[in-house]
């Protein structure tokens, strides 16, 4: 049956096809948005300080652990790796998304393939939460005495208000032991060590120096500096 107008009344076709097209534009415009934001995030986003110590070069991040932190570690491996065998990771963060501390440490773990790559903590300086994932995956790990490390179990943030999401317990346990076993476990920690954090980290920060990480031989920081 063909459909019709009736008392100027648009057809219901037309009206689900005028539909159709506001949501395909609002999509577009929210796509559109977004690749703007990503490329403003690249070129305006924070920078990673480059240094050389030695026969090293540092790559010195002070910001929280968010975009572009990848892909400045990237283009600074790109741009030095033909002039050194030897990279200094120095890191003074209080931690931020997983999914880009994710993508930091595959380029950590990339750059070990053909270098040698540390990480330090500096005096006065901080590694906190995804931060310490991140440290842990340098080949030998030193720090400043006073440097602080936190551990925490991972949170959840709402994307529209940066508020802190709270999930139903076995939904936080799961995803805190995927955390665990996924940077923890297949790390340089000691394994006693280790399992004490497992069973004191459960909705808590904990905080510690280097030089209790050392004391305690946590395996987490080799040594002081």
């Amino acid at each position: 049956m063909r459909e019709s107008v009736n008392d100027g009344v648009p057809m219901v076709g037309s009206s689900n096809r005028i539909r159709y097209a506001l949501t395909l534009a609002l999509f577009a415009g929210l796509a559109f948005f977004a690749w703007k934001s990503g490329r403003k995030v690249y070129e305006e986003g924070p920078s990673l300080q480059i240094a050389q110590a030695g026969d090293a070069v540092v790559l010195r991040w002070a910001h929280g652990v968010e975009a572009p932190m990848a892909e400045r570690f990237a283009a600074a491996f790109a741009a030095w790796k033909d002039k050194t065998r030897r990279f200094v990771i120095e890191l003074d963060s209080p931690g931020g998304a997983l999914v880009e501390g994710r993508l930091v440490i595959a380029e950590i773990e990339a750059m070990k393939a053909t270098h040698e790559v540390d990480t330090y903590v500096g005096a006065g300086g901080d590694c906190l939460s995804m931060c310490v994932p991140i440290y842990l995956a340098g080949e030998k790990r030193s720090a400043a005495a006073d440097a602080r490390f936190m551990f925490h179990e991972p949170s959840s943030y709402d994307f529209a208000t940066d508020e802190k999401v709270k999930r139903p317990g076995f939904e936080q346990k799961m995803t805190s032991e995927k955390f665990f076993e996924r940077y923890f476990t297949q790390s340089e920690m000691n394994p006693e060590w280790r399992e004490k954090l497992r069973a004191n980290w459960r909705g808590r920060d904990l905080w510690f120096t280097a030089e209790e990480l050392v004391e305690q031989q946590s395996g987490v920081v080799e040594r002081v500096e």
